[in-house]
């Protein structure tokens, strides 16, 4: 049986915790006495901003990625919600699925698309998780269209009782 929204939003919620934590960790520990020592960031240059931001975008990226590979789609989020993914997994569909579609292409569209940043955090991200909820939860697939691309499909390995 193919996962609802609620599970798949929770598994990402948990995963994306997990991320973050190491990717702000290794900024404590490693990223911010280099760039301290390179970059002279009391000139009120927005460029020391910027190089924090990609930091940390740019290392949930390659984090997520390595992680969904090395666990081959099954996360701690995943395995505590009882969600697994099927189909064809292996490092080239897990970077279209994670690289491309879940992380590049969501910061295209509220990046590239308007010239707003605050207008597309609070009206295109919420859009966008809108279509993936509207997809997973109305259609009988119920996958998103990264799932259609990648031949991949999340689905529940719980025991489902009929009442």
């Amino acid at each position: 049986m193919t996962a609802g929204p609620f599970k798949r939003l929770a598994s990402f919620a948990v995963d994306f915790t997990l991320m973050i934590a190491i990717v702000f960790t290794t900024w404590r520990i490693f990223g911010s006495g280099i760039l301290e020592r390179i970059y002279d960031y009391e000139t009120g240059d927005a460029f020391y901003l910027y190089i924090i931001i990609a930091y940390h975008y740019i290392g949930v990226v390659i984090i997520n990625y390595i992680y969904q590979g090395l666990s081959k789609g099954r996360t701690l989020g995943r395995r505590f919600l009882y969600l697994s993914m099927s189909g064809q997994i292996n490092w080239w569909s897990l970077f279209v699925r994670e690289v491309i579609w879940k992380f590049y292409f969501w910061l295209f569209i509220a990046t590239f698309i308007n010239y707003n940043y605050l207008f597309g955090l609070f009206f295109i991200f919420p859009i966008l998780f809108l279509v993936d909820f509207v997809l997973i939860a109305f259609t009988r697939s119920r996958k998103t269209i990264r799932d259609h691309v990648t031949h991949t499909r999340i689905i529940l390995d719980d025991v489902v009782y009929p009442f």
